[in-house]
């Protein structure tokens, strides 16, 4: 009887492991509906898991790049790279944008610079070339290059929101986190509040010296479960460039 019951239990463990299985997806209309349902969920393991399937069967530029965004935006930089790779010799913007975006996340910041070479070319005043260069040079240390670049991005009409911020990680890169503040404050008080705003400014408020206002920023925004921790956390942090004095 035992026997039976353990022959019972692992049948319907196929048969639950079995139906957790995705069926095909049949066309663009399916693959573009259970996006959308994933995207709001941000699920972003499942829109790899779904691209990666489709792509079997329809292996477009278009498709991968999707693929590929979606492996960024879930952190995995070396497989969106991977990706990509086919697409490099094309000229769309978004490889390049793409590409960029994963070298400055994997620390690569020459080869991150040599790509926004690519897109200034293709594009002389290219807002989003600018702004990515301007974070690979500040990453790699070259302060002044970098926010001139990303300042320049911003007379190009790039989002307020994206220079403002990336013109804080600068300051903050170089320990100047009251201007930081500065920058980062009014856009959080007009409601501009994306994660990485939100990160930034609270480390600049632990770094000046304003906990307590920190730790309501994270508590309202539920940043964490843990304000304390992640407090104190933040306050060891050290963003000092590579090559920054």
């Amino acid at each position: 009887m035992r026997c039976f019951n353990q022959f019972i239990m692992l049948a319907l463990s196929v048969m639950l492991l079995a139906g957790c299985v995705n069926r095909p997806l049949k066309n663009e209309s399916e693959v573009n509906y259970q996006e959308d349902i994933l995207l709001k969920a941000k699920n972003y393991n499942g829109l790899i898991a779904m691209y990666r399937s489709w792509l079997r069967q329809n292996d477009t530029p278009e498709s991968r790049l999707k693929l590929s965004r979606y492996y960024y935006l879930a952190g995995d930089y070396k497989s969106s790279l991977y990706y990509l790779q086919p697409l490099n010799m094309g000229k769309d913007m978004r490889v390049y944008i793409l590409q960029a975006q994963n070298m400055i996340a994997l620390g690569d910041y020459g080869p991150a610079i040599r790509v926004t070479d690519k897109m200034l070319q293709q594009e002389p005043n290219g807002a989003e070339a600018y702004n990515l260069r301007g974070v690979a040079l500040a990453m790699s240390g070259k302060l002044v290059e970098g926010k001139a670049s990303i300042e320049r991005a911003r007379e190009l009409f790039i989002a307020d929101d994206v220079a403002i911020n990336n013109l804080a990680m600068i300051a903050m890169v170089d320990g100047r986190y009251q201007e930081a503040v500065g920058l980062l404050l009014p856009q959080y008080l007009r409601g501009k509040k994306q994660t990485q705003i939100l990160h930034n400014l609270v480390l600049s408020l632990v770094k000046v010296g304003d906990r307590r206002y920190a730790r309501n920023i994270v508590e309202s925004e539920g940043l964490s479960k843990k304000p304390a921790e992640l407090i104190e956390a933040m306050a060891s942090i050290s963003l000092r460039a590579k090559g920054a004095s």
